[in-house]
């Protein structure tokens, strides 16, 4: 390793850009060995700017310069490996650069490189400085022309962002007319199918949509399409906002760092989040394209339209696009299971993230690796921060924020103080407590404690948040009657370290519903008894608290066992299975926390005594409600044909928690049946799961059909090698056969995420010294091809401290072995000097 550590960027530090840019016209010769990139950049003083400075530094990375003029001459300049320097400018030039790259030998996915043999880019955060020098920072934009010329046999599609100005034989010009950064410009380049429709918007504009996708994935792009309707209609009427420009396109490509980009009119997306069908895709996997479809949609206004001044600022556009994506899905599927799967993601992960060495708030101070910042924290908790906004100012103050937000900064690069500014002006409502959230890192907790006095019938409430800051947040809840009937229901404000509540004429004691909705990102405790979180599963209304209760008593259950406890909550989940309408409730209400979740609830984490307790409580589930279980499951398979809707997903939903317990304990031949019988990717891969989890009698029977079906699907053999991966059944050895596979593929984000990803799951497996030594091998692998993905796998090492002592050291052995090693990334670098730490 360097002795040079790289050093960190600060927020405080931001100056704005001394040149801005007016166009940009960008031309790419596209070749089989090399690619010849040739800008036009009209540059213009910063009239904000001081005057004196006349300097100008460009962003560059791995660029060959073959030639530099300003106003047709020749001038000198500086190179480094950073960039170039200007010196000596006139207030307004034009720069003209010719510079040669190589997109066929750019394993990293960013910037300009191939996929499948096809062109596509990727320039959030910071890729376009290694397409040309550019001043690449979210707070400079200008309105890009884009020439492509390429082979047109081997690419006879030729995309960019914008309008199409001029088609020939292997050649085209596009123009965006909307001002933009240079994150959001967009190349595609390649022989692809295309799927097209229209869509008219309320106020009359035509637009043209097209799906781009290899031939061969055609006939899986409908439900995209449709998805893609849906968000236009779902911005119209939800936010009052429409498309600007004539055409909107995606292109699908395999090879992607991320979900999707939400580039100016030109969204290029991972295959995964576009191609979809039943026979191939989940339930999940399609409201997943749904969702994603739409976020990237939504991004037009709140990230494209308006977006950063600098990228501490990134929750500004993701956040808020996170929350209206999840809204979209609210609205056309299931509110409740929506919030209690964005609850369960949160706290599994995001929380987890909060009481890490990455933790951060949701605007960071600083950075390395500007890439080590698209987190959960920015985009979970920083969707969970407007949700609370959304709830104090409810849906007409929000919207009336969102409307002076557009008319304030439509066409600008601007802060989330900007945002806030304007739902606080639109409302006359008084933010500044609440920006705590935005400053601060970690999770809050908050606790409740209540005394009912029966002479005065009046109720008491006490809550008192954590030492440190006073957090302004809301608290949703409701005072249950012995019927469940809400006795008192609404919202409390809290903003003070500890705050009282009294509540008069309460008859009798009621059941509290704390938090309803989970209408903040806390940890709460309660003074909630045994009985009553019982009773809140059996009879509140709000599914969120149902769900929650059910998954602090499996807590209790699976980490302290208690024998009479066990048998109340039983009783509590026959009734509830027999009785409950809503199929997708009982399912999540069914389902054990995930081993990762309890890790984070035990003081040292040993993975073998916590996987042994799950287990064996899921052998109780079995023990206890097998008849149950199977009558359930009986009366729920059913080869009907395949609907998106919520009772068709819930009923899907429960049957495959049922089918997950009856394979536990003995091989009934169901998991075999449903594999051989299912009509759909949601049944088969729930059987799949079964059968190779449990180590069944017909696994490696189930492994070969399952592959001689599916094997030309690229996101089926996905879910294929996950399934293995994860299994506690596949060890060491099983994981490097993997990585031999004939389908395997090392520079493919989602097949290394599915093998190396789902072998960090494997428990079992993964946490012991030959597990860890290699997957480190892989991360310095990782170091040198793709140091965006290998960061985001190393994090697996972040909690190593938590670990019993043997495996503590054992991580910390593998985190100073990568530290050691020569020329490590800034990606990797930051991930484990922070865990290091």
């Amino acid at each position: 390793m360097s002795n040079l550590a790289p050093q960190p960027i600060y927020r405080k530090d931001y100056k704005p850009s001394n040149y801005l840019i007016h166009t940009t016209d960008l031309s790419f010769d596209l070749r089989d060995d090399e690619t010849l990139v040739s800008s036009k950049i009209h540059f213009y003083k910063n009239p904000k700017y001081q005057a004196g400075d006349n300097s100008l530094f460009l962003d560059g990375i791995d660029l060959e310069l073959i030639s530099l003029v300003i106003d047709g001459e020749r001038v000198d300049y500086e190179l480094s490996d950073k960039g170039m320097q200007l010196r000596h400018l006139k207030d307004e030039f034009v720069l003209e650069i010719v510079n040669r790259i190589h997109p066929e030998l750019n394993t990293s996915l960013n910037g300009l490189y191939q996929s499948s043999g096809n062109f596509c880019t990727q320039c959030e955060a910071h890729g376009f400085r290694q397409i040309t020098y550019y001043l690449d920072r979210p707070d400079v934009l200008s309105v890009f022309t884009t020439h492509i010329t390429a082979d047109k046999r081997k690419y006879p599609v030729l995309l960019s962002n914008g309008n199409l100005l001029t088609a020939s034989s292997g050649q085209a010009t596009w123009h965006d007319p909307t001002s933009k950064p240079c994150y959001l410009f967009a190349l595609v380049a390649g022989d692809f199918a295309v799927l097209e429709d229209n869509y008219t918007t309320l106020s009359g504009r035509e637009v043209a949509l097209k799906i781009y996708v290899e031939a061969h994935n055609i006939s899986k792009t409908q439900f995209a399409m449709d998805s893609l309707k849906r968000s236009f209609a779902w911005d119209e009427s939800r936010f009052n906002l429409e498309y600007d420009l004539d055409i909107y396109m995606i292109v699908a490509v395999d090879d992607f760092n991320m979900g999707a980009m939400e580039n100016k009119g030109l969204n290029i997306f991972n295959s995964t989040y576009v191609l979809a069908e039943p026979k191939t895709a989940t339930d999940k996997d399609f409201i997943n394209v749904e969702a994603v479809i739409g976020h990237e949609y939504f991004h037009n206004w709140t990230g494209n339209r308006v977006t950063c001044k600098d990228w501490f600022q990134l929750s500004l556009k993701e956040g808020l696009t996170v929350f209206r994506d999840q809204e979209f899905t609210s609205d056309l599927h299931s509110r409740s299971i929506k919030r209690i799967e964005d609850v369960n993601a949160l706290r599994t992960f995001q929380f987890a993230e909060d009481a890490g060495p990455m933790q951060h708030p949701v605007r960071p101070e600083s950075y390395i690796e500007m890439n080590n910042f698209y987190t959960l924290t920015i985009y979970e908790k920083g969707a969970e921060v407007i949700r609370m906004i959304h709830s104090f100012l409810g849906e007409t103050g929000f919207q009336k924020g969102m409307k002076l937000y557009f008319e304030r900064h439509d066409g600008d690069a601007v802060t989330i103080d900007d945002f806030v500014s304007s739902m606080s002006d639109a409302n006359e409502f008084d933010f500044s407590q609440f920006m705590t959230w935005y400053s601060q890192p970690g999770t809050p907790t908050v606790s409740i404690k209540t005394n009912y006095d029966e002479i005065s019938q009046r109720f008491h409430v006490e809550v008192e948040q954590n030492k440190g800051h006073d957090y302004f947040l809301p608290l949703n809840y409701a005072l249950l009657d012995d019927q469940g009937h809400a006795l008192k229901e609404g919202m409390l404000t809290i903003k003070q370290h500890k705050e009282s509540f009294v509540f008069e004429q309460i008859k009798s004691k009621p059941t509290p519903s704390w938090l309803r909705g989970f209408c903040a990102p806390i940890h709460l405790l309660t003074d909630l008894t045994f009985e009553q979180k019982i009773f809140l599963v059996g009879h509140d209304s709000d599914a969120y608290v149902v769900w929650d209760s059910a998954q602090q008593i499996w807590l209790s259950l699976i980490l302290t066992p208690n024998k009479a406890h066990e048998q109340l909550f039983f009783n509590a989940l026959e009734k509830l299975i027999q009785t409950t309408p809503d199929k997708s409730l009982v399912s999540e209400v069914l389902t054990l926390p995930s081993e990762r979740f309890l890790h984070q609830q035990v003081a040292m984490i040993d993975v073998f005594d916590i996987n042994q307790k799950r287990e064996q409580m899921a052998h109780k589930v079995l023990r206890r409600f097998e008849a149950l279980l199977l009558e359930t499951y009986n009366s729920l398979n059913n080869n009907q044909a395949y609907q998106l809707t919520s009772s068709a997903v819930g009923g899907r939903s429960l049957k495959n928690t049922c089918l997950y317990y009856l394979s536990k304990d003995k091989d009934s031949g169901l998991a075999l049946t449903q594999f051989e019988q299912a009509n759909c990717m949601t049944d088969q891969i729930a059987a799949f799961n079964a059968l190779i989890t449990n180590n069944s009698a017909h696994k490696d029977q189930a492994i070969a059909s399952f592959y001689q079906t599916f094997k030309q699907d690229v996101q089926v053999m996905d879910k294929f090698f996950a399934a293995q991966s994860s299994s506690i059944t596949s060890d060491i050895g099983c994981i490097k056969s993997l990585m031999q596979h004939e389908l395997f593929s090392f520079n493919t984000p989602n097949r290394l995420r599915s093998v190396v990803g789902g072998f960090t799951q494997n428990y079992i497996n993964f946490h012991h010294q030959a597990g860890y030594e290699f997957f480190t091998d892989i991360i310095l692998k990782l170091n040198q091809s793709n140091p965006q993905i290998g960061a985001r796998l190393v994090s697996v090492y972040n909690h190593w401290k938590r670990f019993t002592p043997e495996l503590k050291q054992l991580q910390k052995q593998q985190l100073e072995r990568i530290m050691q090693s020569d020329d490590l990334s800034n990606d990797i670098f930051e991930i484990v000097q922070a865990a290091l730490k």
